[in-house]
């Protein structure tokens, strides 16, 4: 309990720190981290297949990094974009929901920005189709652990989506690729996971992509 209190304090001085960024420089960082997202997820395209990707992100919440700018070029390049709506009857279990653009988006729960209620359910049986998952965090240990908020909902997709993997991802394709923005990157050495978390494959980070795991 006490490395996870210190994991609270941490995140508590991560969110002053951004607090105190001018809202114009906190906007040129969210850009400039999606700039080197886009670049690097596009040389997978091409390294792949050179088709669209099916592209799940959770949306920018309160001070972490705004994924906006790199929703933008997944659309540009034809990707399927898929976002969560919470569910608020059902204790915060979310649905996915593919949205084209920004109009499709409106405030949410907690203020986290949402689907619209027009734009179509992704079924969680087509799970296994998604490629690329995309977390905004305040910032990651050495090994990926994720600093921020979770809300339960990323253990919940995880879970669901060992699920669809399970039932229908040929044994030869590997799982989706998860992928966060941070502001800021290997502040410890390591931070202990709390039940809602889960490791990230690469951080694209100010100083460029790291390889957190294999």
């Amino acid at each position: 309990m006490e490395h996870l209190s210190d994991k609270r304090l941490l995140r508590e001085q991560l969110q002053q720190r951004r607090r105190e960024l001018d809202p114009e420089l906190r906007v040129q960082q969210s850009a400039e981290l999606c700039a080197i997202a886009s670049a690097y997820i596009h040389r997978l395209r091409e390294q792949k297949r050179k088709q669209p990707f099916t592209v799940f992100s959770y949306l920018a919440y309160r001070d972490e990094p705004d994924t906006l700018p790199l929703l933008e070029e997944c659309w540009k390049h034809g990707d399927r974009v898929l976002a969560p709506r919470i569910q608020r009857e059902q204790q915060g279990i979310f649905e996915l929901y593919e949205i084209g653009g920004i109009d499709d988006v409106e405030p949410g729960m907690y203020g986290i920005p949402e689907p619209q209620a027009h734009t179509a359910h992704y079924p969680a049986e087509r799970w296994h189709e998604i490629d690329l998952v995309i977390v905004p965090g305040l910032g990651y240990d050495r090994s990926g652990g994720r600093i921020g908020y979770g809300g339960g909902y990323y253990d919940r997709f995880m879970a669901q989506l060992t699920v669809a993997d399970r039932n229908h991802r040929p044994s030869h394709e590997s799982s989706p690729l998860l992928t966060a923005p941070a502001f800021h990157q290997q502040l410890v050495q390591h931070i202990p996971m709390e039940p809602h978390d889960f490791r990230i494959h690469l951080l694209f980070t100010p100083s460029g992509v790291i390889h957190t795991h294999e």
